[in-house]
């Protein structure tokens, strides 16, 4: 399929697919090059990982940020150290620049008493993070 025009069902499956499935087998399916996809994915904005594995984060692994080092969790998830420091980072812009710690049970009683904002202001939480956890 060298040099021919991209059709309109394989950009679909790009986007469709970017964010969960590894380059290598968007590749494969479509018949084209890792290299071409990368690019075609870049032109039609769709979201492809660079380094991709394929394999989610799961709750549990998620649950290691914040109490444990990048190291600790790379041996313990199995995962790269790039890969975990990736995932913080992506935590962290997410969360408005950290990666917060679970909820206490004293910051959890202060959905009794106060507002998400007051409870934000409080905690150094994001009002979106108190949001979901009030929510929850």
């Amino acid at each position: 399929m060298h040099g021919e025009q991209w059709q309109p069902y394989e950009n679909l499956f790009i986007h469709e697919v970017g964010g969960t499935m590894p380059i290598s087998e968007i590749a494969e399916k479509l018949e084209r090059t890792e290299k071409a996809v990368t690019r075609q994915a870049s032109r039609i904005g769709a979201y492809i990982p660079s380094r991709m594995t394929g394999r989610p984060w799961t709750k549990p692994e998620l649950f290691l940020f914040g109490r444990f080092t990048d190291e600790q969790i790379a041996t313990a998830t199995g995962r790269t150290i790039h890969s975990v420091r990736s995932k913080r980072n992506a935590l962290s812009r997410a969360s408005g620049g950290s990666v917060m710690p679970e909820w206490t049970p004293e910051e959890i009683a202060l959905f009794w008493r106060h507002n998400n904002a007051e409870i934000a202001e409080i905690t150094g939480r994001s009002i979106q993070e108190v949001g979901d956890k009030r929510a929850w």
